[in-house]
């Protein structure tokens, strides 16, 4: 027992040393170091940035580059609107019947959908004029009946004025409102790839309006997006500042703070931002808007021919270092390319220096000049370069496609393409002739007759082959609102009949 207590009283006494020991050497004997910053820390509750090393200063730092997106986004921001637009959805009825006497009215009254839903969208605009003028985009318009337009104070109006230009995919939206906050504009031929750029805009809903993201202009010139709607005239800034469903219309601004470009678009598999998102030059959108607002419609430049893109085995048979440029289809009689001496087979590869990528590239370079007006073009004939001089002429408000590679019938409601090579050998279609149905518009009478994407035009009317979208055009001409006309089509490997009705009433 007597052991039991000593062993007790050994283990005290060792425990007790050791904890005198630590003592000592964590007191005032200071026999272990200090930390100074323990020492002079002095904390800050009302401002917690004070806490930090790092203090911004200098024109060239980080921090200069913070500050321009906060002074950018507090002088933009009251520029950019929230657009409303609204229109009433039809549904179906019920189908009176017999039966109705037997239950009575009421009865089937309860499953009759008894009032018009009304469906709204909600997009951007950006305040472009202080006198009410806002620039958005086509789409976020087009379908509207009722527009209002809620500026960044929440004040509300109804739109008293509307003008599109659906090739371009710009809309110009008139307020009555004075003294508002105009941005500044900038010159979007000066931006660079690599440059950073902020989108302002109201992403998904209302609860987000106003927001802002930050990224660098990803690419310049980017054409051939939107392979559905061939019409539209492209020319887009690709970037990857976040651009979701909503921002359609808003800004893309620069460092500057000045708009450079309407947001517009993006590519994305899953229906949101995954990083490439596209916007309208600004120095388009305005020649746009001026056109719209001084004339009631757009003024474009004309050249006259029809082309294809030229890839790499026509350019090892021309010649050519590399496949670019617009091959010449067909060149219009009477028109610019015709009295400049434009000829088939020729390469058009450059417009007053410029280097000319591909048709769409053509287009947009054309269009963009104002009538009347001499240029330089430069095209490969016979393996050499030559330069010509070309008046331009205006475009007629009635011609859908200038490239001639497609254009819409939108008379009957299907969009129709030229069939190049590289279309029959990339559908393995079999043939060039005829033209392609690329999409067919719900509710049209293309859609009635059972006509579908991938069918082939090969006749209009019993004997008249068509070979190209002017040659619809031309021939479908010939008759009279109201006339039928007989199609011949082509799917797969069996050839069918159509019947359409132009449109109009007869007289």
């Amino acid at each position: 027992m007597r052991n039991k207590l000593a062993k007790v009283f050994l283990g005290i006494s060792v425990f007790s040393f050791g904890f005198l020991i630590a003592v000592i050497l964590i007191s005032d004997f200071d026999w272990t170091a200090r930390s100074n910053a323990a020492e002079d820390y002095t904390p800050v509750v009302n401002n917690p940035r004070a806490q930090s090393d790092i203090q911004p200063e200098g024109d060239g730092s980080i921090f200069a580059l913070n500050k321009a997106f906060i002074d950018i986004a507090e002088q933009a921001t009251p520029s950019i609107v929230t657009i409303k637009t609204e229109k009433v959805v039809e549904h179906p009825q019920l189908p009176r019947g017999p039966w109705e006497e037997f239950f009575g009215e009421d009865f089937f009254d309860r499953f009759r959908q008894q009032e018009d839903m009304r469906s709204t969208v909600l997009g951007s605009g950006v305040i472009v004029k202080e006198n009410g003028y806002i620039l958005t985009n086509n789409h976020v318009v087009a379908q509207g009946e009722e527009i209002t337009v809620k500026l960044y104070d929440g004040t509300e109006y109804a739109a008293e004025e509307v003008l599109t230009d659906p090739r371009t995919d710009i809309a110009v939206v008139k307020i009555a409102a004075e003294d508002l906050n105009a941005i500044q504009t900038g010159d979007s031929d000066e931006l660079q790839v690599g440059e950073w750029v902020l989108a302002l805009g109201n992403p998904f809903s209302e609860n987000l309006q106003h927001s802002v993201t930050a990224g660098i202009v990803s690419a310049k010139g980017r054409t051939d997006i939107f392979q559905n709607n061939p019409n539209l005239i492209e020319d887009f800034i690709q970037t990857d500042a976040a651009i979701n469903p909503g921002n359609s219309g808003g800004a893309l601004v620069n460092l500057y703070g000045q708009l450079v470009g309407i947001n517009t678009a993006i590519a994305t598999r899953s229906g949101g931002y995954q990083g490439i998102g596209f916007a309208i030059p600004i120095n388009m959108a305005t020649k746009v808007m001026n056109d719209l607002i001084e004339e009631g419609r757009v003024i474009r430049g004309y050249l006259g021919v029809y082309m294809q893109s030229v890839d790499s085995d026509i350019a090892n048979a021309m010649e050519m270092d590399r496949p670019y440029g617009a091959l010449v289809q067909r060149v219009v009689d009477g028109s610019p390319a015709d009295e400049a001496g434009v000829e088939v087979q020729d390469v058009i590869i450059e417009v007053n220096g410029e280097t000319v990528q591909n048709p769409s590239d053509l287009q947009r370079k054309i269009t963009t000049l104002d009538p009347g007006t001499e240029h330089e073009l430069t095209v490969i004939r016979g393996g050499d370069e030559q330069s010509l001089d070309v008046t331009i002429g205006e475009m007629p408000e009635d011609m859908a496609q200038q490239t001639g590679e497609s254009g819409e019938a939108e008379d009957f409601g299907m969009t129709l393409r030229n069939i190049t090579q590289e279309l029959a050998e990339r559908f393995d279609l079999g043939t060039t002739s005829g033209v392609l149905v690329t999409e067919v518009r719900s509710g049209s009478q293309a859609a009635e007759k059972r006509i579908q994407p991938g069918d082939i035009i090969t006749h209009v009317g019993p004997n008249s082959p068509v070979e190209s979208v002017q040659e619809f055009r031309e021939a479908i001409g010939k008759y009279d609102p109201g006339d039928s006309i007989l199609l011949r089509l082509r799917r797969g490997e069996n050839n069918f009949f159509v019947g359409l009705t132009i449109p109009g009433e007869e007289e």
